[in-house]
C-alpha cells in the first residue's frame, strides 16, 4: 500500500461541550444540524444531506454529509466524536492492550492527545492498513455468559430489526449471504462508527452502507422518541463490522479515548 500523504478527521458535535481540538487536521461537524441549535462548526445540513433523519441515523448523518459534499483534497479521512478520539494502542504496565481509556474533560488533556507526532502514527498505520478502529471488546455479557453480536442485538434492541437487516443485506448483496452467520455468531465488536480509512474505500463503504438502510427504513416501523430511536446507528455498527469481516479488510486497532460527558 502507498502510504497516504494527507488526512483529515471529522469530529462529530451535536450539542455543546467544552472542548474544542485544535489541531490542524480535525474538523468539527454537527450532525443534525437542522434539527438542533446552530454550533459554530460545519454542519450537516447542506447540498445533499440526510441532517433533518439524524435522530435516526444519528453521527451517520455527519457521514452521509461528508460522502456527499466535503472537499475531497486529502488521501484519507475519518470519522471521530466530539468526546471520542482514536490514540495509540494503550497497555497499563505489561497487561494486554485496553480497547478504552478514560480522560477527564480538560482542554489541555485533548491538545495532549490530538498531536503532529498522532497524525503521523494514523498516516503510518495506513500505509500497511485498510482501515483504523477501535481494538474490539466484548458485545455484552449478561452474568458471566458473553453474548454473541447477534444475541446482543437481541437482548439490547429490537430483534425483528436483526432479521430484516440482513435480509436486505443478503438480497441487494448476495454475496454476504456465508458471512452473516459467522459473523453473527462473534463476540467481540467495535462500537460507535468510528474509523479512518482512504477516500475510495469509505465510498465504497457507505455507497453500500446507506442502499442498505434506506431499503430497511422502507421496510420496518420507525421506533418512537427514547433510546431506540437512533435504529439506523446502531444497526450500522454491527454493518460497519460485518463489511470489514466479509471483505476481509486489514484493520489497525487503536485505542479509544474517552472524554467525561
Amino acid at each position: 500500500m502507498v502510504q497516504p500523504t494527507t488526512l483529515k478527521l471529522y469530529s462529530v458535535y451535536y450539542k455543546p461541550f467544552p472542548l474544542h481540538p485544535k489541531a490542524h487536521y480535525i474538523v468539527p461537524i454537527q450532525a443534525g444540524a437542522a434539527l438542533h441549535t446552530r454550533l459554530p462548526y460545519l454542519g450537516d445540513d447542506t447540498g445533499d444531506n440526510i441532517s433533518l433523519r439524524n435522530h435516526l441515523y444519528s453521527e451517520l448523518s455527519a457521514a452521509y454529509w461528508i460522502f456527499k459534499n466535503a472537499e475531497r483534497d486529502t488521501d484519507a479521512w475519518g470519522l471521530c466524536h466530539y468526546r471520542r478520539y482514536l490514540i495509540p494502542l494503550y497497555r497499563k504496565y505489561f497487561f494486554k492492550p485496553k480497547s478504552r481509556r478514560y480522560f477527564p474533560t480538560r482542554q489541555q488533556v485533548l491538545d495532549r492527545l490530538l498531536t503532529p507526532q498522532l497524525y503521523t502514527h494514523y498516516t503510518s498505520l495506513l500505509a500497511t492498513h485498510d482501515v483504523l478502529v477501535q481494538r474490539p471488546v466484548p458485545v455484552w455479557r449478561t452474568g458471566r455468559k458473553l453474548l454473541t453480536i447477534k444475541e446482543a442485538y437481541y437482548h439490547n434492541h429490537i430483534a425483528e430489526h436483526w432479521e430484516v437487516m440482513m435480509q436486505v443485506v443478503v438480497e441487494l448483496y448476495p454475496a454476504y449471504a456465508p458471512s452473516i452467520e459467522s459473523f453473527g455468531q462473534g463476540k467481540y465488536m467495535w462500537f460507535n462508527n468510528v474509523m479512518i480509512a482512504r477516500w475510495e474505500l469509505w465510498d465504497q463503504y457507505l455507497s453500500w452502507l446507506f442502499a442498505v438502510l434506506f431499503e430497511i427504513e422502507r421496510r420496518i416501523t420507525l421506533p418512537g422518541k427514547g433510546y431506540q430511536e437512533r435504529v439506523f446507528g446502531f444497526m450500522a455498527e454491527r454493518l460497519h463490522n460485518l463489511y470489514i469481516y466479509h471483505n476481509n479488510l486489514k484493520a489497525a486497532h487503536l485505542t479509544l479515548a474517552l472524554f467525561e460527558d
